[in-house]
């Protein structure tokens, strides 16, 4: 597909190109832009913007011989907090395992030696999964991206709807893209069946549609924000949970995070707890500001 035009009539007209390298075109009366990453819509009519409140950069590789969980937990994702950011490790299906840390820009730009290297330094920063790598091989090669963070001014308009990560990533934090894709895409298919059978009613379908998707996704990027923070972590990883708290945070990560949960009123007061915390933990807050801004030290890491 290289692009997409809009009549003044209504529907749409999408020009592509086939395998052969001959001019191919297509007349719809809807588009459902399911392009992801590639951000179709986004790109082609000026929405797409850079999250600058979320402004991370991440570092993977994909292993063989990591050591997983045992038993029915094998195929767990496991997540790793160490100073300078966090760890994803995540089992795949074909016997390797996904790694791969989430940073500050600063962190991955300061480094003083090649690639692979400096994952493998990082990677020695957190005991944890050092340990799980211990008898690891890296099979392909190390990949690094940055302002990966994204989304869009807007989820629809006249003929058209973008879903997924064509509309918005935020983290790939517990993979939760993915359930935002799938939601989305449910809703966008009642949206779609709704426009094209009442189309007077298009306009209100369609801000519905959006205001669901977006409710979903603030819900979710408020923790994304402050998953680094010290007073975030302290909550999250503590033993002691009252009214299984960190129970709900975890469940909301994990996608429940469209319409009414149960789990509202926890969540809510682990944000009222979470700024208490923060007040009487104000210095190492800092701290971690003032080390994020000067890049973390790479100094140890190259």
């Amino acid at each position: 597909m290289t692009g997409v035009e809009f009549p003044t009539e209504g529907g749409a007209v999408i020009n592509g190109r086939e395998e052969g390298g001959g001019d191919c075109r297509w007349e719809a009366d809807f588009l459902v832009d399911a392009s992801g990453r590639d951000t179709l819509l986004a790109g082609q009519l000026g929405l797409k913007t850079r999250n600058r409140k979320h402004n991370t950069a991440a570092i993977f590789g994909h292993f063989t011989g990591a050591r997983r969980l045992q038993g029915k937990a094998e195929g767990h994702i496991s997540i790793f907090w160490f100073d300078h950011g966090w760890f994803w490790f995540i089992p795949l299906a074909d016997g390797t395992t996904s790694v791969g840390a989430v940073c500050p820009p600063e962190f991955i730009k300061s480094r003083k030696t090649d690639l692979t290297r400096f994952f493998m330094s990082t990677i020695a920063m957190c005991p944890e999964i050092a340990d799980r790598l211990k008898d690891a091989h890296l099979v392909a090669a190390v990949t690094a991206t940055g302002n990966y963070s994204y989304s869009a001014d807007r989820m629809a308009g006249r003929s058209y709807i973008l879903v997924g990560d064509a509309y918005a990533f935020i983290d790939p934090v517990f993979s939760t893209g993915v359930y935002l894709a799938m939601t989305t895409a449910f809703l966008g298919a009642d949206a779609v069946e709704a426009c094209l059978r009442m189309p007077q009613k298009a306009p209100q379908v369609l801000r519905r549609y959006e205001t669901q998707a977006r409710r979903g996704l603030e819900a979710f990027t408020w923790y994304i924000y402050r998953i680094r923070k010290p007073a975030f972590r302290n909550l999250f990883m503590s033993s002691r949970s009252p009214l299984r708290i960190g129970d709900a945070v975890l469940s909301l990560l994990a996608g429940d995070f469209f319409g009414r949960s149960p789990i509202s009123w926890r969540l809510a007061a682990f944000k009222i707890i979470y700024y208490v915390h923060s007040l009487f933990h104000l210095k190492s807050g800092i701290k971690e500001w003032r080390m994020r801004r000067r890049g973390g030290g790479l100094e140890a890491a190259g």
